[in-house]
């Protein structure tokens, strides 16, 4: 039979509430005491009951994390971030997908609610605002990543991305360029209009048009990347193509390929996000790296500091990552300028966005 907290106790010479003071966590034991318990956990193999230890503190020891694209590297890392922080406290992670369906997202929510989980770490579609209003009026912890809501008073990890594309665009404009596409991603998401914005801001400090006619609908996928990639290249003069996301830069990769377009030899092309891939291709990606696995252990960080608190009331908190530009094979002199002397190279607002060792790679490591 399985050993049980008396039997631990017995062997340890202790008494049953020590023990389980030591399991838990729930009151200070002398370090002699909590090595002889410890011992006697390892010697009979003793196994707490989550079960029972969720019923005694009126907990699911479990935690929700709903992303919009499991496919995505990105939210990949995001994922892993706040599976570490979960697994640090002994708390199960349930993931879902919502494949951007505000339908889906309201059933994950009813769903996980009902099963009372603790908290909700979620990176919102675009009718966020309104799939997440149950989880504010039964006041659930919540902690939204990458896409901020405006109006609604929540914690929020997210990156500077609106600085991350006036970074890109301004580095486009710097080698030369003047005639650049965009592929946009989905409307009303805040990380893809603020990325917009930031595209449409480096141009008129730059004194260049904004042409709506280079702003494509990719719809952050690989399929719409494509088309609209396709689109952009049908536009006389155009250069180069700023991507706002790395599901529709393998999409533009796609279109080159098909076409017979060369990067960057034909058309210069810069992606929003670092992946493991971008530095594998030929050429080689420029891209906007994020800090995926930091928002995602930030968030985490954030949602147990509200289990923690129940229900007191505190003010919510922002916490914006900065991205870094980096520059690969992938973008070039545009080919009218090749051959004579260098342009002046813009560069970003302010020197805000600085190169850390996590934004280098997209992904932090956790202490070990």
């Amino acid at each position: 039979m399985s050993a049980t907290i008396k039997d631990v106790a017995e062997r340890a010479g202790v008494s049953i509430a020590t023990v389980s003071n030591v399991v838990n966590g729930s009151r200070f034991v002398s370090g002699d005491l909590a090595e002889k318990v410890h011992h006697a956990i390892k010697e009979l193999g003793y196994q707490p009951n989550p079960l029972g230890r969720a019923l005694r503190k009126g907990r699911s020891y479990t935690i929700a994390l709903i992303l919009p694209d499991h496919s995505n590297p990105f939210f990949v890392q995001v994922a892993r971030g706040v599976d570490e922080q979960a697994r640090r406290r002994e708390y199960g992670l349930i993931t879902c997908n919502t494949d951007e369906d505000p339908d889906l997202e309201t059933f994950y929510v009813s769903s996980l609610l009902k099963r009372k989980v603790d908290g909700f770490v979620v990176a919102p579609t675009h009718r966020g605002a309104e799939t997440l209003k149950p989880l504010i009026e039964h006041g659930a912890p919540l902690v939204v990543v990458d896409r901020c809501i405006a109006g609604m008073k929540v914690d929020e990890v997210f990156s500077d991305n609106e600085g991350g594309a006036y970074e890109a665009t301004a580095y486009l404009v710097g080698l030369g360029h003047r005639s650049i596409g965009l592929i946009a991603g989905i409307p009303g998401i805040s990380s893809i209009e603020d990325r917009v914005a930031g595209y449409r801001r480096a141009l008129i400090e730059h004194d260049l048009p904004v042409d709506e006619s280079l702003m494509a609908q990719g719809c952050s996928q690989i399929k719409e990347g494509a088309s609209s990639a396709e689109v952009l290249l049908g536009k006389r003069g155009i250069t180069a193509i700023f991507s706002t996301n790395n599901m529709m830069t393998l999409g533009a990769l796609q279109c080159f390929k098909k076409l017979g377009v060369r990067c960057p030899d034909d058309v210069s092309l810069i992606g929003f996000d670092d992946s493991e891939w971008a530095s594998a291709f030929t050429p080689s990606l420029t891209v906007v790296a994020q800090q995926a696995y930091e928002m995602g252990y930030s968030a985490g960080d954030l949602l147990f500091e509200a289990i923690g608190r129940g229900k007191e009331t505190h003010s919510t908190r922002a916490i914006k990552l900065q991205t870094v530009l980096i520059p690969r094979e992938s973008t070039a002199r545009p080919p009218a300028l090749r051959g004579k002397k260098e342009v002046h190279r813009a560069t970003s607002s302010g020197g805000k966005n600085k190169p850390s060792a996590s934004a280098k790679s997209g992904t932090r490591r956790s202490p070990r």
